[in-house]
């Protein structure tokens, strides 16, 4: 009688420890099930991809950007150190006078990745877009642009000639021409994109530039070197100029986009070898600024 209890007992206990058992698996896999999701998940969400821009579900059909206008500048200079006329000398004042109209005025900058994602289709973004550009890698995108874009909460990109990088940082001096240096670089990547823009073939020959003048085998070796030193899946055409050689090559070593120095907004849809840019020089008065910009208050 009582190993008959006692059995009884022990065979209960064991049900109410195999149920329990039972559970605590179910819960594991459900909660492993549940990390995997998560960590799996790749829908691309507007807040994830910007800190700038408005959440996507604010965009109505009345203000989505259908066309994205990209300013492009090279080298900045404070007025009074320009000593004569330079179409590629933009005054330190006048950027900063350009940069407190889009930030007064509610425009978003636009990173090369979230253009990206706009050119696809992939992104919504608002009317009031632009994004920036410097072309070269002059030491003034980092001593003047980078606080500058910095203080607006601004993003840009710079495309860098990759030879031209300098070995180590140096204190700026305005009456030379100073390129930025790998340490410039890698402290301004909170703000700024870095782009190709070749490593050694940016010269012009006869009107034509090293890159398309060069065989496809030396083109190809320039710029996967340009690509490997920055990392990077951007490029501009020095001086706007390319061939459909130049762009199977960019497409081959894995570039996504490339710009041209064309003048007119990007699209949905455009081709994203042959982005059109519009160049801002000393002559860009802010009224053309605005018209570039598609400027609404």
């Amino acid at each position: 009688m009582f190993m008959k209890r006692n059995l009884k007992l022990f065979s209960l206990l064991f049900l109410i420890i195999l149920v329990i058992i039972l559970k605590v698996g179910k819960t594991s896999k459900d909660f492993s099930v549940m990390n995997a999701e998560k960590k799996y998940n790749t829908h691309t969400d507007l807040n994830n991809t910007t800190d700038n821009l408005p959440a996507e579900n604010t965009i109505t059909a009345d203000n989505e950007a259908k066309e994205i206008p990209v300013l492009m500048y090279h080298h900045l200079l404070k007025s009074s150190d320009i000593k004569q006329k330079n179409d590629a000398i933009v005054s330190v004042e006048e950027f900063e006078e350009q940069m407190k109209l889009l930030h007064d005025n509610n425009y978003k900058t636009v990173s090369l990745k979230e253009l990206q994602l706009f050119l696809k289709g992939d992104l919504r973004l608002p009317k009031k877009s632009v994004v920036i550009t410097f072309d070269d890698g002059y030491l003034s995108n980092y001593t003047y642009a980078y606080p500058i874009l910095k203080k607006y909460g601004f993003k840009a990109a710079v495309f860098v000639i990759t030879s031209r990088i300098e070995k180590e940082s140096h204190k700026f001096t305005p009456d030379k021409l100073q390129y930025l240096s790998m340490e410039d670089i890698e402290s301004s990547k909170d703000v700024i994109t870095y782009g190709g823009h070749t490593n050694n073939l940016h010269d012009v020959v006869n009107g034509k530039t090293l890159l398309i003048r060069s065989s496809a085998d030396v083109a190809e070796k320039d710029l996967k070197t340009c690509k490997d030193i920055l990392n990077t899946d951007y490029f501009a055409y020095p001086y706007g100029q390319y061939t459909e050689e130049t762009i199977n090559i960019l497409n081959k070593l894995g570039y996504t986009m490339a710009f041209t120095t064309q003048q007119g907004d990007v699209k949905k849809g455009d081709n994203p070898y042959t982005l059109k840019r519009y160049f801002v020089g000393p002559d860009t008065t802010i009224e053309r600024f605005k018209t570039i910009i598609n400027f609404k208050k």
